[in-house]
């Protein structure tokens, strides 16, 4: 499958380990790079840190673990004047911060700015960490600053081209659209059907609906048609009514598996959870949240 792609990104950075002792601490060896023990305030931010949204009970669960167990694999960083800054690794370095930790192993590595962007959108992507809008505005970032081709970075992500060009559409979105996509109101999938929508306004209008009234996408395209067509009669939507408590659990599925997820009530007792997906990408990345990485 192209995604195994991705499994040359930060194992490219840390293969085989060899040790020696100098005469102001012991250094292990890793290929290219070196460990060695730093201040977790000589270590700076990347500047191209995809992520915006950090989960803070995650963070608190690995500085447990850390407390624990201790930092089992190190930070990934690049030397810059008399400081570090971070190539991989910004959950543990918030989490060994959060211990008020003095020290953290690092593995100091030679990178320039296209590699270490290509490598910190890697590991996030490996890790499933990133929103649809931070994803694509690294693919943008890739485009419009390395001069990189959407072909290219498809090679080098392991997706399909047509697929980065779809998330890279997403920024194109009315900021009020962005926003019900960011916070899980409406799916890639919806705001795939609604960039149909040239008008900023008729997009805003529109994703409003959906949000609302829980379209499905089926429904959302039928939305979007009459819309485009004023002379096509008008889908009839009938606002979906659930309880609080599954409105709550809707919103939590929806931000785990990155797509608007409905319940269906069928009854006093039954019901169907929906989780709708927009092409092949998009379903290997869901299936692959249950653990399923048979080819599809």
């Amino acid at each position: 499958m192209a995604r195994q792609a991705l499994g040359k990104g930060l194992g490219a950075l840390i293969k085989k380990t060899e040790k020696r002792n100098t005469e102001t601490a012991t250094e292990e060896m890793v290929d290219e790079g070196r460990v060695i023990v730093a201040k977790p305030d000589q270590i700076l931010a990347s500047p191209f840190q995809p992520r915006r949204h950090f989960n803070e009970e995650q963070i608190r669960e690995l500085a447990d673990s850390i407390r624990e167990r201790g930092l089992i694999q190190p930070l990934i960083v690049r030397k810059i004047d008399d400081k570090y800054e971070l190539i991989a690794g910004e959950r543990r370095l918030r989490a060994i911060r959060s211990l008020g930790l003095d020290e953290v192993r690092i593995v100091v590595k030679d990178a320039t700015d296209l590699e270490v962007a290509e490598l910190t959108l890697i590991e996030n992507l490996q890790r499933e960490d990133l929103t649809p809008l931070e994803e694509a505005e690294q693919y943008r970032l890739l485009q419009t600053r390395f001069g990189m081709s959407q072909e290219v970075i498809a090679r080098h992500v392991g997706k399909s081209r047509a697929g980065i060009a779809n998330m890279v559409r997403l920024l194109d979105l009315a900021e009020p659209v962005r926003e019900m996509l960011e916070t899980a109101r409406i799916s890639v999938g919806h705001a795939k059907v609604l960039l149909q929508l040239k008008e900023e306004s008729a997009q805003i209008t529109a994703a409003t609906r959906v949000a609302e009234n829980g379209l499905t996408v089926r429904q959302t395209e039928q939305l979007v048609k009459s819309l485009l067509n004023p002379e096509l009669p008008k889908p009839v939507t009938t606002p979906k009514v659930l309880p609080a408590a599954y409105e709550q659990v809707c919103q939590q599925l929806s931000r785990d598996f990155g797509t608007k997820v409905n319940i269906s009530l069928k009854g006093k007792n039954n019901g169907v959870i929906e989780i709708p997906y927009i092409g092949k990408d998009e379903l290997i990345r869901i299936l692959q949240i249950f653990g399923v990485n048979a080819p599809v």
